[in-house]
């Protein structure tokens, strides 16, 4: 730069010795496709939106809890347990539960629906494509997809493991279907997965029986007999104890009072307890995108009326008596002053709807409406002005008059109308949330105190439990992959590894067995075994690919390992696009290559004693391009790595030695 030296003096120029550094990306970052209770985050709809998280916290924030825990028990004659059978299987939220327990961290997740739809592919496959904008996933998992009938399990697996090839950075993690006959679950996979791509998928099984803490309460269990008329057994009928058959009366007329209640004329169900639906039009209302204030006023008038109702109900089952006592129920005073507070709501919707009118230009708010006055508006500004229980006594609050005879102005009195409107959601359903809580607290309770003295009871909750957590193992071993690679690397094959809140897999298989699933001479579709040994637990066993007859790419941990360079040396060398194509430019993307894979060889991911035993960087006229190359503007790196390979078979030779003396 000789044209900037004008004026004497001293300059000072700092020389760039060191050639720019890749980072290495994550390589443990899994998403979940499937279906969760809501998808909501500050009001705006996340369906079908790859959403990042840290936690279980976050997941249940923004999507909810798990599912229903209903299940239909089946009993013999003898009134033994025969089997269980969920209503609806989704698993994604068990599955996030085994990832996290077995050491996994961020993740993505991405809703193709709600508990209420039934499982379909298109959704599953539609998750799929939304995913791939994403750049940091490196693992696709769908647990809910098992659920699927005939191929399209598979066309879905196949839909996932095309993707990986396209991206080139992530891989597919494949359940097997569970009928009860491992063997052919197994065959049916790798019958319908084809041959295509198999070197980005592997496969894992059997089912594990989890050990996830799950609650089972009364309602949530159909007994019926286990045979082909399949009658219902009423839970009292296996007791003869006349307390219990007391306290079961009880509850269930409780439960009967309210199920179904008549309301502007029209009946609405609620289903097996009083909550339910309010649930589908408090989610209504989260989702909302509506803007105006009559739209909200609509939408708050229909969820308060649905819960003076109920309540109102549930406030007369507590009044009859031999019931559920209010003072454990815990909820009757509360009811009381809601309700006493009906005429002051019926008011401050008289006076929104007025308020709504005057934007419009039809009405003036407080000379035109009857319904509106002065000490009306006071009154319903200060019962809805603050979301919480303390709100619904039906007194006035002094500051907030004080708030409104100090307003003045019309319009700064309409003011205060529009944000009680505004706050009138949040009291409403802060209110309905306190209630519901008491009563999940009320019925937590009573279904402690039918396990603990109902024996018959107890052992049907626990075997219902155990159906409950037998899940596809995918979410356990993504949970694996992210523990191994943060502790030992991603070339460390996950495998010789236990796994956390697993009981046992759903079926044992022998080291002959085993044979079969880990090497397909037809087709090389390998399956990885999940095993029991004594005094270690339950194990992974395996480490294949799909692709278990390709020498190049039959170890799971050598596929993510060249993911994890392809796709960190694609990020570092894109500030080289642009650059002059010439050998200063190849000289630094040499050096900046060669030390990231010597820092590789020297953790362990790269065989050989010497750094070019170990890999080789090639760059440069005459090595990888041609003239032509250079004139067309394409610079060509050619990286050769030696990985390191799971001692998967470690065979010890035994000889007799002769005595030499």
């Amino acid at each position: 730069m000789p044209s900037l030296y004008k004026t004497p003096g001293v300059y000072v120029e700092e020389i760039t010795k060191f050639p720019p550094s890749i980072a290495p990306v994550e390589t443990a970052i899994p998403a979940f496709i499937g279906y969760t209770e809501k998808a909501l985050r500050n009001g705006e709809s996340l369906l079908k939106k790859p959403v990042r998280i840290e936690s279980i916290a976050e997941y249940e924030e923004i999507f909810g809890a798990g599912p229903s825990q209903a299940l239909e028990v089946y009993l013999d004659s003898s009134n033994n347990y025969v089997g269980a059978k969920k209503s609806k299987s989704f698993l994604l939220y068990d599955s996030l539960a085994l990832f996290y327990s077995n050491g996994g961290g961020n993740c993505y997740i991405v809703s193709v629906g709600s508990y209420t739809d039934s499982i379909t592919q298109p959704p599953l496959l539609e998750g799929i494509v939304k995913i791939e904008s994403e750049d940091e996933p490196t693992i696709l998992l769908f647990p809910d997809a098992v659920n699927l009938s005939g191929s399209e399990l598979h066309d879905v697996q196949v839909k996932a493991l095309a993707q990986c090839a396209k991206l080139q950075d992530r891989v597919t993690l494949c359940d097997t279907v569970n009928t009860g006959n491992f063997k052919n679950d197994v065959q049916t996979l790798r019958n319908g997965i084809g041959i295509n791509n198999l070197k980005y998928g592997a496969a894992y099984g059997p089912w594990i029986n989890a050990s996830l803490s799950k609650s089972v309460n009364h309602r949530d269990v159909t007994l019926k007999h286990d045979n082909a008329s399949g009658a219902l057994i009423p839970l009292e009928s296996l007791t003869t104890d006349n307390n219990i058959k007391l306290l079961l009366s009880d509850v269930f007329k409780s439960e009967t009072a309210v199920n179904t209640l008549s309301l502007a004329e029209t009946t609405i169900t609620l289903g097996k307890t009083w909550s339910d639906a309010l649930k589908s039009k408090l989610g209504a209302y989260d989702a909302s995108a509506e803007t105006s204030l009559a739209d909200l006023e609509n939408e708050l008038q229909g969820i308060y009326d649905l819960l003076a109702t109920i309540l109102a109900k549930v406030k007369d089952m507590l009044d009859q008596p031999n019931l559920a006592p209010s003072t454990d129920f815990g909820l009757k005073t509360d009811i009381d002053k809601f309700l006493i507070s009906s005429k002051l709501k019926s008011d401050f919707f008289n006076i929104l709807a007025a308020y709504n009118k005057s934007l419009a230009g039809t009405i003036d708010l407080f000379s035109e409406d009857p319904t509106v006055s002065s000490t009306n508006l006071a009154k319903a500004i200060a019962l809805l002005g603050y979301p919480d229980t303390a709100a619904f006594t039906g007194a006035t609050d002094t500051k907030v008059s004080d708030a409104y005879s100090a307003a003045g102005t019309d319009k700064a009195k309409a003011d205060l109308a529009k944000n009680a409107a505004i706050n009138a959601g949040g009291a409403i359903i802060a209110f309905y949330r306190y209630a519901q809580n008491s009563a999940a607290e009320y019925e937590k309770r009573f279904n402690s105190a039918l396990i603990s003295g109902f024996g018959v009871y107890k052992n049907i909750v626990t075997k219902a439990i155990e159906s409950l957590n037998l899940l596809p193992p995918s979410g356990a071993i993504a949970g694996v992959y992210a523990s191994v690679d943060r502790d030992r690397g991603v070339w460390k094959a996950p495998a010789n590894v236990s796994l956390n809140s697993v009981i046992t897999p759903a079926e044992k298989i022998s080291n002959e067995q085993q044979g079969e699933y880990n090497v397909d001479v037809n087709a090389g579709k390998s399956i990885n075994i999940i095993r029991t040994f004594q005094g270690k637990g339950v194990l992974v066993w395996g480490a294949r690919t799909l692709a278990g007859n390709d020498n190049e790419w039959r170890y799971i941990s050598v596929r993510r390992f060249f993911n994890f360079v392809e796709e960190s040396t694609k990020k570092a060398t894109g500030q080289f696009v642009f650059e002059p194509n010439d050998a200063n430019t190849w000289v630094r993307l040499q050096a900046m290559i060669e030390n990231f894979l010597t820092v590789l060889w020297r953790q362990g991911a790269l065989q050989g004693v010497k750094p070019e035993h170990a890999f080789y960087v090639a760059v440069g006229l005459g090595k990888t391009m041609t003239p032509l190359d250079i004139l067309e503007g394409r610079l060509i790196i050619e990286i050769g790595m030696a990985a390191v390979r799971p001692a998967e078979f470690i065979i010890l030779r035994f000889s007799h030695k002769m005595a030499e003396s």
